[in-house]
């Protein structure tokens, strides 16, 4: 039992009053009256006023016995706050001065972690094989045009040798690995280290004509052998 409780209990039973004829008084019920004397519950100011004044003990402020135990209770039965959560600190290691990302983990590059299933980066590639830049593509069904994703690559029209086929330089042609000739296909291949696109016919006697149409049509008849099939043609993106 709290002070609080022990001072209202004495002054109510020196008036004669029961918990419940007390509480009438005071417009509240007789268990919070049997609550506030067994110490359980705590009284507002305005509710420790309205006793203070039935019980005859005039209207007691903040200052008196009533506020003072009232503001010692609350005090009491608050909840102690939570210490503040420990910041938990991780060091990251600084990255070695000279020595350069790799590629898949560039600070550029880092966003395609999470399209790694849906996007892919398709190298473009020039005459000579280099990697002169990239290109977004979407990955579906798990392939780019029929194509794995990572072999698949463009190819840069390096002149108009193609242009009677519809094709000039700068355009690029998405091309799928493709290690024999492919009759009438747009095909990438590699003769004497250079390599261009050429329409392919193939011949008997493992053997294919190339065909080329830049002011006039060319064909030349190749050994399957002589020469190396990189890639097929699957589409072409024309430069504007």
């Amino acid at each position: 039992m709290s002070r609080l409780g022990d001072n209202i209990k004495k002054a109510r039973l020196e008036k004669k009053l029961t918990p419940k004829q007390l509480g009438k008084k005071c417009g509240l019920a007789e268990s919070v009256i049997l609550d506030v004397e067994a110490g359980t519950r705590i009284l507002s100011d305005v509710q420790a006023r309205v006793i203070a004044k039935v019980l005859g003990l005039g209207d007691v402020n903040s200052a008196s016995a009533f506020g003072m135990e009232l503001d010692a209770s609350a005090e009491a039965m608050t909840a102690p706050p939570r210490p503040p959560k420990p910041y938990r600190y991780e060091p990251v290691a600084a990255p070695t001065p000279g020595k350069p990302l790799p590629e898949d983990k560039a600070p550029s590059d880092a966003w395609l972690d999470a399209l790694g299933g849906v996007m892919k980066r398709v190298p473009v590639m020039d005459e000579s094989g280099i990697v002169i830049e990239h290109r977004m593509l979407p990955v579906i069904g798990g392939k780019i045009e029929g194509g794995q994703p990572d072999k698949v690559f463009y190819y840069r029209c390096p002149d108009d040798s193609m242009r009677g086929f519809r094709m000039q330089a700068g355009d690029l042609l998405l091309a799928v690995p493709q290690a024999t000739p492919v009759d009438d296909a747009i095909m990438i291949i590699e003769m004497n280290g250079v390599r261009v696109a050429r329409k392919v016919k193939r011949l008997e006697g493992n053997r294919a004509m190339l065909q080329s149409f830049d002011r006039e049509f060319k064909a030349v008849t190749v050994g399957n052998h002589d020469v190396t099939f990189i890639g097929r043609c699957v589409r072409m993106e024309v430069a504007l």
